[in-house]
């Protein structure tokens, strides 16, 4: 699968990896503060933004596959991933096949538990109900916990236009492999890599319980809870997760 990308900058290499149902534009404020000290890629997950879709489901190692792919293309041997949301499981994924490739992760608004049985059948229906009924399904069912509070109106318009702009095919696709992911504690667990897991405090899917479960599993874990953020902290404050990221990235990178 060859993905869609924007690479910037020079240096040791970091890839930031869009949640569902975004796509890479989710990353702009990063890329613009990290490219000045490590090159950045910032690619589309199969099914989102300018790469190709896939119908049916697509797994979480499947995205990972995608990744690992387009590094191989890049002539990449070493980065550093950042996933958020749902992405948090595919840079879990990565780190686990390959630990030696990845000198950093960061693990954004995410969880490593497995799916229950409700929620996979819940992730099943509203994936026929995106397929059938279009991406406003998707957007109604976001707004119940994607924006902190405070979020500003801008913000807000602009991630709502990222996500009805989305394959409804792709979104689905995405629905139905998260159904069934599996539990990440114990691949967590063998992992000797720096972590960064970050959340928002009004977060309340990757809560403050979900991430300090995220960091008991981890040998190096560097937590940080944004005050006020929904789950989306890298664009709610975009200057404290930059200057996190960016001082969690200069301390770990091997240059």
């Amino acid at each position: 699968m060859r993905l869609a990308y924007d690479d910037a900058g020079s240096g040791d290499c970091v890839v930031l990896i869009h949640g569902h149902p975004f796509d890479r534009t989710l990353w702009e404020p990063q890329l613009a503060a990290l490219r000045d000290g490590f090159r950045v890629l910032a690619p589309d997950l199969r099914g989102f933004g300018e790469s190709p879709v896939t119908a049916g489901s697509v797994t979480m190692r499947q995205y990972a596959a995608d990744v690992e792919g387009l590094l191989d293309g890049l002539g990449i041997g070493r980065a550093a991933i950042v996933g958020l949301s749902m992405v948090g499981l595919v840079t879990m994924e990565l780190a686990a096949a390959r630990p030696e490739r990845y000198w950093a992760i960061g693990l954004v608004a995410t969880t490593a538990e497995p799916v229950t049985p409700h929620e996979r059948v819940t992730r099943r229906q509203r994936a026929d109900a995106v397929e059938r009924d279009g991406m406003g399904v998707l957007v109604d069912h976001m707004h119940t916990g994607l924006y902190g509070p405070a979020c500003p109106p801008a913000i807000r318009d602009r991630v709502d236009a990222m996500m009805a702009a989305a394959s409804p095919a792709g979104a689905a696709a995405a629905l139905r492999g998260r159904a069934e992911r599996p539990d990440y504690r114990p691949l967590l667990a063998r992992l000797d890599i720096p972590a960064l897991v970050c959340t928002g405090s009004a977060d309340p899917w990757s809560n403050q319980e979900v991430t300090a479960e995220i960091a008991t599993c981890l040998e190096h874990p560097e937590v940080l809870v944004i005050d006020g953020a929904g789950h989306l902290p890298n664009l709610e404050a975009e200057r404290e997760f930059n200057d996190a990221l960016r001082a969690f990235l200069r301390t770990h990178a091997p240059s």
